[in-house]
């Protein structure tokens, strides 16, 4: 093998096209690629936080509404259990209130009774004296000692 000038020449011209090359094309093709790479990385975990912040925010919604459905059915059974003990007080009041008039009624109906059956007695009384009278022909009193026998009148 012969080295001259024309192989010499050639290595030469290689060696400044290939450092041409690495300036002109391969270092700006290299920032290219290396940016697009920057701009991927960053696109990727701005995506990931992104998804990371939406599942927080997708779970806090979640605890709050369960949160809040299970206030709600709190507060459902209290005002539940509430109207029924409210439910129970008014009806034992008026049970109360209802006896009471029973009572009441009652009293005064005996009242009653015990009156028209003193005025029955006596009126009793004055029919068996006019009767007798009149049967016998002379005035026959009837005296308070016989209040058994009005009874059985009566009864």
């Amino acid at each position: 093998m012969e080295f001259n000038a024309t192989f010499l020449v050639s290595a030469v011209s290689f060696i400044i096209f290939t450092v041409i090359m690495n300036i002109i094309f391969y270092k700006p093709l290299g920032r290219v690629i290396c940016e697009r790479q920057k701009y991927l990385d960053e696109t990727k975990n701005d995506a990931l936080n992104s998804s990371n912040k939406a599942d927080a925010i997708l779970k806090d919604r979640d605890d709050r509404l369960n949160k809040s459905v299970a206030d709600a059915k709190k507060l459902v059974a209290d005002k539940v259990n509430e109207a029924n003990e409210n439910s129970r007080a008014k009806t034992s009041e008026a049970k109360q209130k209802s006896m009471e008039e029973i009572t009441s009624a009652k009293s005064s109906l005996q009242t009653e009774a015990n009156q028209y059956t003193e005025e029955l007695k006596t009126k009793v009384k004055d029919l068996a004296e006019v009767i007798s009278s009149k049967v016998l022909g002379m005035d026959v009193k009837i005296e308070n000692t016989d209040n058994e026998l009005i009874n059985r009148i009566l009864n």
